[in-house]
């Protein structure tokens, strides 16, 4: 339960650090809100453990900041249903978990054993070295569950990296499950803690977008936007980024995923999408500029369009609805096009639970919950058209509709 009882949460209040005399962001309830949600997610899911190796994972569960999934598995979290987690950390980076996550009992931090992947052109001795070490990494993982009495129940597991690792769990006789659906249920409902961090989170790309549109002048290239723009928004904390600034012909009929260096004329469109994480905590927002002062009637009509249908699929949302009813909202697609009208949460990965998608909300609809952390995203554009448009807030669901993080304004000549 939260510490802040019936208070209602200010999100947007707070500044970054932590102080002596505000509230901010409380980091040890943080943790252990996050620690509570999964394990009683595990309990639903009836798991007797998990095991996590996704770095978004093992920080939801121990705070600790890891490395993405690579092509190895270098350190990991075991998580009995009835006990603290247990972190099998990389060699010597042990005495560096010890010193800085001091909320974590030493004696729960091991040896981790590295198990790399399997390269193509492996002689066989090689091979036997892959296998032994998937072996050893799967014993420590079976007297961990031993040892807190869960070792004969079902374990959720959520990343394998190869053939060796699955026959190496199957001799050590572990019940292996994915572990997966009962991480994204716990981290699809966000605590008042990740709500803030979100909003910061918010804030770091309206920063971002306001330098974009700044800048924006004939002649400056795609990639320098983006640079001074990630400028902005590191200088203000931003742990990781990534994102488009596309201009022009390239934002219609679909647009590209990167920015180069194609110079931005008058009268383009640039489509601007900010992916940022502050704390792990991620947005995806977009929007849509013009580079001119009268835009025409067709790039006035996109604009609308994906306006008013972002705003239909936005309004369709609030707690207890289904993913299906809210998909139904967005303009209409299949498997060739369903990338360009969707929803999704955020929160420590770009993509969390709900997905709403046309696609397959319909065959498998799932809840909308207070709490959860939604982006919706629309596009606008006639194939035959040189430009298209695109839009995406940020929003919280509450229990009667939302609550809108990603406040940047949109372009009031384009909504005219």
């Amino acid at each position: 339960m939260s510490d802040t009882g019936n208070r209602k949460p200010i999100y947007n209040k707070w500044g970054q650090f932590g102080k002596d005399y505000e509230e901010g962001i409380n980091f040890d309830r943080l943790r252990r809100e996050r620690l509570q949600k999964a394990r009683e997610s595990m309990r639903a899911h009836d798991l007797g453990a998990i095991v996590a190796i996704r770095a978004e994972n093992t920080r939801y569960i121990t705070g600790f900041k890891g490395l993405p999934v690579p092509s190895t598995v270098l350190r990991y979290v075991v998580f009995p249903v009835t006990a603290d987690p247990v972190i099998f950390e990389l060699g010597a980076d042990m005495g560096r978990l010890k010193e800085s996550a001091t909320w974590i009992p030493e004696q729960n931090i091991t040896a981790s054993i590295p198990v790399f992947a399997t390269p193509h052109h492996a002689t066989p001795v090689e091979l036997q070295n892959r296998e032994n070490l998937s072996y050893l990494w799967a014993d420590g993982i079976k007297k961990v569950l031993q040892e807190y009495g869960v070792a004969d129940r079902k374990i959720g597991f959520d990343f394998i990296l190869d053939l060796s690792m699955i026959r190496a769990l199957e001799h050590a006789d572990i019940h292996v499950v994915d572990g997966m659906p009962a991480m994204m249920d716990a981290r699809s409902v966000k605590t008042a803690d990740e709500l803030q961090l979100l909003s910061i989170a918010s804030q770091i790309a309206e920063a971002g977008l306001y330098t974009i549109e700044s800048n924006m002048r004939p002649g400056i290239r795609e990639c320098e936007l983006w640079g001074e723009a990630a400028k902005t928004m590191i200088s203000l904390g931003a742990d990781s980024l990534e994102g488009i600034c596309t201009t022009g012909g390239r934002t219609n009929p679909y647009y590209r995923l990167e920015g180069t260096d194609k110079i931005l004329r008058p009268n383009d469109l640039l489509i601007t999408d900010i992916v940022v994480s502050y704390m792990g905590y991620h947005t995806c927002v977009v929007r849509t500029f013009f580079n001119g002062t009268k835009p025409s009637k067709e790039l006035k009509r996109f604009y609308r369009e994906c306006y008013e249908s972002l705003y239909k699929s936005i309004n369709a949302v609030k707690a207890g609805v289904t993913t299906d009813i809210v998909a139904e909202a967005l303009p209409k697609g299949d498997w060739n096009n369903y990338s360009l009208n969707i929803g999704h949460g955020l929160g420590l990965i770009v993509h969390e639970t709900p997905s709403i998608v046309e696609a397959y909300s319909k065959a498998c609809p799932t809840e909308i919950k207070e709490n959860m952390y939604v982006a919706l995203e629309t596009y606008a554009g006639d194939p035959e058209s040189e430009q298209g448009v695109r839009l995406e807030e940020n929003f919280v669901v509450t229990k009667t509709g939302y609550e809108i993080f990603s406040r940047y304004p949109f372009d009031e000549r384009l909504l005219d």
